[in-house]
């Protein structure tokens, strides 16, 4: 088929939703004027006032729409039930169909850039303030949501079959902003076990559900959030990775308290490298050699050989930069050793690295918030940031259409959890992969 052609059956096919909403307008008569039910709380409300003017922007024109507004004093809640009928946006300027192109545009590259764009798929043109206000828009309709549960479960939905296994991963993400410079935005990644593939030697993971806020308590809650719609407290075998911040470890404890800790094993390597050239010096030909027997140390069943050698270091070293270089290290290892049984947790098909959530730093945040000359004040930042999580949970076609279902409709009631078979009491534990429990779980001491 011609290009031309091809091009030409596309622009139709775009333009058919918004040319039926055209017709739909057209053919609708004058409202008139009876009460009518309350979408919250479904009383009969009389009209408040009539006529109102609304323009609305579609791909296949500007209509002009006139409709009566009612408020229910009850819940005191204002509506237009024409609005309701013809499922538009409660605000803005463009229609459902606009809206949801527009916001793809607007999470996927610069506001600029976007409407640059805009103007070569399709024949009208939008301003780079248009796509600003639209996602600004929707960012309020995802933070307005029933709850971050409501939201995860319209994302992508809660599992009928527990998954075999889920990984949990976290880490943080740098951004700049306009109050307060550099920033940390806090990114996570929730993926089945049966998710993960095999490609050219690498594990990647065909899709997954991922959270990234700014601040510790906004993190922890959007990532209960998340395990709960994954329902993690039942399944079998949970593996948390993390970088070695305590803060990681007690969420962890929090959250997932029958999780199987594992500190990221490039984490761990770095560590050693940053110790490494602090000894040897910068750029000193003897770095590689100190990586490759870093790592060969680190896989075993314990840190312990590690530590013994960098035990040995301590009499060559000459001043107390070194000194305290191989403190922290050690520090480091002894502290996170049961998170470091490296070998172990390869024999039983456990990652051991994060490069999930290092993938995720790249495709859900930086491809779009740390572009060159970028500085993002944080409110807008914290907004993009959700968003673009719930674009890369929910994928391109789901994400406008979740996000309105999560503001619209409470959490379904997670009724398929069931008790584990004989389950361990849920209070302290330590954590072990050979002591005969099938779910790799020690019992809870008494």
């Amino acid at each position: 088929m011609p290009w031309s052609r091809l091009a030409r059956q596309t622009r139709v096919q775009h333009q058919a939703g918004e040319e039926t909403l055209v017709a739909a307008i057209q053919a609708l008569p004058p409202e008139d004027g009876s009460p009518k039910r309350c979408p919250r709380c479904g009383r009969l409300v009389p009209v408040k006032a009539r006529n109102r003017t609304r323009h609305i922007v579609t791909v296949a024109g500007e209509l002009r729409l006139s409709r009566n507004y009612h408020h229910c004093s009850a819940c005191n809640f204002g509506f237009y039930p024409r609005d309701l009928e013809l499922k538009l946006p409660e605000k803005g300027e463009v229609s459902d169909a606009m809206e949801r192109r527009i916001l793809d545009f607007g999470v996927n590259d610069t506001f600029e850039s976007a409407a640059q764009r805009w103007s070569i798929h399709y024949r009208s043109s939008i301003s780079s303030n248009l796509v600003r206000r639209v996602v600004d828009r929707v960012g309020e309709r995802q933070d307005a949501a029933w709850s971050e549960l409501a939201l995860q479960q319209a994302y992508r939905s809660t599992p009928e079959d527990l998954p075999r296994s889920l990984v949990v991963a976290s880490d943080g993400s740098m951004l700049l902003s306009r109050e307060e410079g550099w920033k940390e935005a806090k990114v996570a990644v929730v993926a089945r076990g049966e998710d993960f593939l095999e490609h050219k030697g690498r594990r990647t993971v065909a899709c997954a559900r991922y959270v990234a806020e700014f601040g510790q308590e906004a993190f922890r809650a959007s990532l209960a959030a998340t395990l709960e719609a994954e329902r993690a407290d039942e399944v079998q075998n949970v593996v948390w990775l993390g970088d070695g911040a305590r803060e990681n470890w007690t969420m962890a404890t929090e959250l997932c308290p029958f999780a199987v800790q594992v500190l990221d094993l490039p984490h761990a390597v770095q560590n050693a490298m940053d110790c490494g050239k602090v000894l040897l010096g910068e750029g000193d030909a003897a770095l590689p050699l100190w990586e490759k027997r870093v790592k060969q140390l680190l896989d075993a069943d314990s840190p312990e050989a590690a530590i013994r050698e960098l035990l040995e270091c301590l009499p060559e070293t000459t001043t107390d930069e070194h000194v305290a270089a191989l403190d922290d290290l050690i520090r480091y290892y002894r502290e996170n050793e049961k998170r470091m049984r490296y070998a172990s947790f390869r024999q039983h098909g456990l990652p051991v690295g994060s490069g999930i959530v290092e993938s995720a730093h790249r495709h859900v945040l930086q491809v779009r918030m740390k572009r060159a000359g970028q500085r993002w004040a944080l409110k807008r930042a914290r907004r993009m940031a959700r968003l673009r999580a719930a674009y890369r949970t929910a994928g391109p076609r789901r994400f406008h259409r979740a996000i309105r279902q999560g503001l619209e409709a409470p959490p379904a009631r997670l009724h398929l959890h069931r008790t584990l078979p004989n389950g361990f009491r849920r209070v302290k534990h330590r954590y072990s992969l050979d002591r005969g429990s099938p779910r790799n779980r020690a019992a809870a001491s008494n």
